[in-house]
Order: structure tokens, then C-alpha cells, then sequence
């Protein structure tokens, strides 16, 4: 069986399918194998108008030929705040891809990526992530989010 650890306990990471209650994270890496990762961190808004303006100017960092103006009207929702957040940090976008694909040379090709806002989550995870490891499936979209 494969077991990560760390300091302080056992990685808050889960490999497998949902509903999977067996054995996870013992699938032998084999050339070839697709590798998907389903990441998920739950954010709240404590000062909208602040959060913003910051991803505005944190959007002219990553674009310094961007105007005031064309920030603006660039980053003008909670979901476009957020992406430039995550992109700034290099959790997304072309600075986590650049770090990820220095791992080709050890067999690692890197993929696409894609990531979606979800607003209002109705059981947002707890900071603490060792409290949500028994509450089934967190990757699990609500009713809601499967209307068209």
C-alpha cells in the first residue's frame, strides 16, 4: 500500500474514486497512466471592495501594459478576483505551469488544467482539513450546479 506522510499526521490528500471506501492510493505508476488532480480550497470574502481593488492591481502586475480602466472591466466579478489570486500565487495558470513542467525530466508531462468558482458552497470545508475526512464525497457539485 502506498501511505504519504508528513510531520504532524497523514497528508490531507485522497486517491481514488467517489464512493471508494477500499484501499487507496496503492495503483502501481506505470508509463502512460493520466494522473487527474481535483483540488479544492474554499475561500470567504471578508472585505469585497478591498479583495477587488487588490485583484485589479494584482491583474495589472501579471498584464503591466493593462490600464486602470481595462483592469476594470477585466476583472469585474468574484470569480475573475479570485482567478487572479490564484494565478498571482502560482496556483494556477502559466507560473504553476512553468514549475510543474520542470518535472518532465523526471517523467512528469504536464496537461491542461481547468478550475471553476463555485459561489455559496452550502457546506464549505473547514480550515481544519482533518475535520472533513469523513464527510463523504467534497468534490460532490450540489443539485443546483447541475441545472442549465
Amino acid at each position: 500500500m502506498c501511505r504519504l506522510g508528513r510531520l504532524g499526521g497523514e497528508f490531507p490528500y485522497r486517491v481514488g474514486m467517489p464512493g471508494d471506501d477500499s484501499t487507496i492510493g496503492d495503483d502501481p505508476l506505470v508509463d502512460g497512466m493520466a494522473l487527474s488532480l481535483r483540488l479544492r480550497r474554499d475561500f470567504t470574502v471578508t472585505d469585497a471592495d478591498h479583495l477587488l481593488t487588490a485583484a485589479r492591481r494584482i491583474y495589472r502586475e501579471l498584464d503591466p501594459d493593462t490600464s486602470a480602466a481595462e483592469a476594470a472591466g477585466t476583472v469585474s466579478c468574484a470569480a475573475d478576483a479570485l482567478f487572479v489570486i490564484l494565478e498571482h500565487a502560482g496556483l494556477l495558470g502559466d507560473a504553476a505551469d512553468d514549475r510543474l513542467s520542470g518535472h518532465a525530466v523526471d517523467g512528469l508531462a504536464v496537461g491542461g488544467w481547468r478550475a471553476q468558482i463555485v459561489v455559496d458552497e452550502p457546506a464549505p470545508l473547514s480550515p481544519e482539513p482533518r475535520s472533513d475526512c469523513l464527510r463523504g464525497d467534497v468534490f460532490a457539485l450540489s443539485p443546483r450546479d447541475h441545472e442549465d
